[in-house]
C-alpha cells in the first residue's frame, strides 16, 4: 500500500499534440510507458461520491495489474493543494472478488471505460513528474499534469511546482477538463443512450 500526495490539472489536448511534445522534450521529460487502462469506478447509493468528487476505483493496467485506489472527497483545501491517494495492489485473480466486496458493502459501479495512455516522466527535488496524454473513446484527447510528493508538508510546493510546469509546457491556453474522467464518460454514455 502507498499513501502519497497528487496534485494534477487537465486540458482538452485539441490538435497541439506535436507541439506539447516538442515543449515536453525541451523540459526533459522522457518517454516512460504506453498502456491501456481499464477502469471502475465506484459510488455510494446517493451518489455523494460523485457531488464531492471522492474516488473509490479499481483499475486495471494492460489486463495484468490491478491496483485499487481511494481518493477522499474534494474540497477548497484539496482542490488547491491536492489530495492523499491511497493504493493497493491486488492480485488480478482478485478482482472480480474485490469487486463483489465492494457491490456487497453497498457501493454501486457507477462508470467504466479504457483509456489509452502515454506517459512521460521525470524526478526532480524528490517530486515525480508525470505527463499523461490520454485518448479516451467518444470523449476525446486529453493532457494530464502530475506531480507526486510522498511527503503531504510539500504540498504548498507542489502547487507552485505544477502551476509552473503548465507555463512551460504551454497549456494555460488549452480548455481546462474541469470533471474527471469518469464523470464525463458517465454523461456521454447517458447523452448516446437518449440520443437513441
Amino acid at each position: 500500500m502507498s499513501n502519497r500526495i497528487e496534485l494534477e490539472k487537465g486540458y482538452y489536448l485539441d490538435d497541439k499534440y506535436k507541439e506539447i511534445l516538442n515543449k515536453l522534450k525541451e523540459e526533459k521529460f522522457e518517454f516512460s510507458n504506453e498502456l491501456v487502462e481499464e477502469d471502475t469506478y465506484f459510488t455510494d447509493i446517493n451518489l455523494n461520491f460523485i457531488e464531492n468528487k471522492t474516488c473509490l476505483r479499481i483499475r486495471k493496467t494492460n489486463n495484468t495489474n490491478v491496483e485499487l485506489t481511494y481518493k477522499p472527497k474534494t474540497t477548497k483545501h484539496t482542490e488547491n493543494y491536492g489530495k492523499k491517494e491511497t493504493n493497493v495492489n491486488i492480485s488480478r485473480g482478485d478482482y472480480e472478488d474485490i469487486k463483489y466486496i465492494l457491490k456487497e458493502l453497498g457501493y454501486v459501479e457507477y462508470v467504466s471505460f479504457k483509456k489509452h495512455r502515454e506517459i512521460y516522466s521525470k524526478s526532480k527535488n524528490d517530486f515525480e513528474y508525470n505527463i499523461m496524454i490520454d485518448h479516451i473513446e467518444n470523449i476525446g484527447d486529453f493532457i494530464e499534469i502530475e506531480i507526486l510528493a510522498q511527503n503531504y508538508d510539500d504540498k504548498e510546493k507542489v502547487q507552485i511546482e505544477l502551476e509552473n510546469l503548465i507555463k512551460k509546457i504551454e497549456c494555460q491556453n488549452l480548455k481546462p477538463k474541469e470533471k474527471p474522467y469518469r464523470d464525463l464518460v458517465k454523461e456521454s454514455k447517458n447523452k448516446r443512450k437518449n440520443d437513441r
